[in-house]
């Protein structure tokens, strides 16, 4: 995992996902992890997302749990500070009270990595 700055070295180009809440779909499906940063802000991890269905990509940010200092879901096994980037997860989107994007599940499914 990198900076934003270092990601942006590395090839990536975070300016083609989208943080809006009105354009990432949402609901349960398959995306494939590209890349994650650190967040500059908060002590989370956004992670870069290409829905494989359409190839929508889009941006989700998973906080550390400060009980167990990792950066998991409740009820997930993916902990987003080691999991493997270019594999395909099935995701949960929907939004919170205040109408941000929340992940709400996220598992590896058994397909191939994915080159991006």
């Amino acid at each position: 995992m990198h900076s934003f700055r270092v990601s942006i070295k590395k090839g990536y180009s975070p300016c083609l996902y989208s943080y809006d809440a009105n354009v990432i779909p949402l609901g349960e499906f398959d995306a494939v992890l590209d890349f994650k940063t650190w967040s500059k802000r908060i002590i989370a991890i956004n992670c870069y997302f290409t829905r494989v269905e359409d190839g929508n990509k889009f941006v989700v940010t998973v906080y550390c749990n400060f009980t167990t200092g990792k950066y998991k879901l409740d009820g997930s096994d993916v902990d987003f500070s080691i999991c493997d980037l270019g594999k395909v997860y099935r995701v949960e989107l929907g939004k919170n009270s205040k109408g941000n994007i929340v992940l709400k599940k996220a598992f590896v499914i058994n397909l191939p990595s994915v080159s991006r």
